[in-house]
């Protein structure tokens, strides 16, 4: 994600082989029990904000700098790949291009990044569903825990949860390639290319059954929830959540000058939201490490968007 600008207060909405990774401990798909055992109330999966610092530091650890036609990018497609299929998803793997240019004001070479795309178990395409996504790559000189380690690891935990209880609406999660701004010129330049090639790769029946999607990007460290996006029900939806969990959470129709992966859904029309939590000094520098990460609001983020998919119906 670039750095952003000031908030604006209007209030509301191919496949390919994967590079082999090293196996990884993927979190038990045993719930957390939210009842006593001698009460009969069924037992309920919880957003654990521990599995996903390990996520985070797993990343940062094995596949840090990882700019998205990278060898260490390809290291954490790997590493996201086999958490989603140790899960029980199918996993594909969406290559698309990527042109030469700076990022982040630092020379990079075209080359080709992907996108990991999980289905869960008897996923129909022509059926209404949603999309939850979040870039894996990062600027080049930056090891990036938070912008954005932390949106993929709330992902697979939200993948997780949405294993041992399925959501109401099915969910595709996706990791995206090639999110952060290349420029080709100081007047040309392109960003979200990941979340374009997914949204290009869509057969007409399985776009016209996306009925929104969720943006999970640079969650790792902020006072609250902030919920980007045009009025819509996903994000009137999210708030009403946030306000029940007695999380508290901001919502705004737009950022300046600020751009992710939802930008592409909306601009297709299709309902979207972007779960953030606000700007950070680090953004886009050496320093954005392990050491930015806040437990709490991992928790507060994941609370906001599992009762969120466990509950949504579109």
């Amino acid at each position: 994600m670039r750095r952003v600008g000031a908030v604006s207060l209007l209030v509301l909405a191919a496949c390919t082989s994967a590079p082999v990774a090293k196996p990884s401990p993927t979190p038990s798909l045993t719930p957390s029990p939210t009842a006593s055992p001698s009460t009969s109330a069924p037992t309920l999966p919880v957003f654990s904000a521990s599995n996903v610092v390990r996520s985070i530091r797993e990343l940062v650890t094995r596949a840090p700098y990882r700019e998205a036609a990278s060898a260490a990018y390809r290291v954490a497609v790997g590493i996201v790949g086999s958490r989603f299929k140790a899960l029980g998803y199918t996993v594909r793997y969406l290559p698309f291009p990527v042109p030469a240019g700076k990022v982040n004001l630092i020379p990079v070479r075209a080359g080709t990044s992907q996108d990991v795309v999980a289905t869960p178990p008897g996923y129909d395409p022509r059926k209404p569903h949603l999309v939850v996504g979040g870039h894996l790559d990062t600027v080049p000189n930056t090891p990036g825990a938070n912008d954005d380690a932390s949106g993929p690891a709330v992902i697979l935990e939200l993948g997780r949860l949405a294993r041992l209880s399925p959501t109401r609406t099915p969910v595709v999660f996706v990791a995206f390639g090639a999110e952060e701004r290349r420029r080709q010129s100081p007047t040309r330049s392109e960003y979200a290319l990941g979340s374009k090639a997914y949204l290009d790769s869509l057969a007409p029946p399985e776009r016209r059954s996306l009925k929104g999607m969720i943006n999970i990007d640079m969650v790792g460290a902020g006072p609250d929830v902030q919920i980007i996006g045009t009025t819509g029900s996903i994000v009137a939806t999210m708030f009403t959540i946030a306000r029940r969990l007695h999380v508290p959470a901001e919502t705004h129709a737009t950022i300046s000058q600020g751009f992710s992966d939802h930008i592409t859904f909306q601009a297709a029309g299709i309902p979207a939201a972007w779960l953030w939590a606000g700007e950070n000094p680090t953004l886009h520098t050496p320093r954005d490490t392990m050491r930015v990460i806040q437990e709490a609001e991992l928790a507060r983020i994941g609370a906001v968007a599992w009762e969120t998919l466990r509950t949504l119906s579109l």
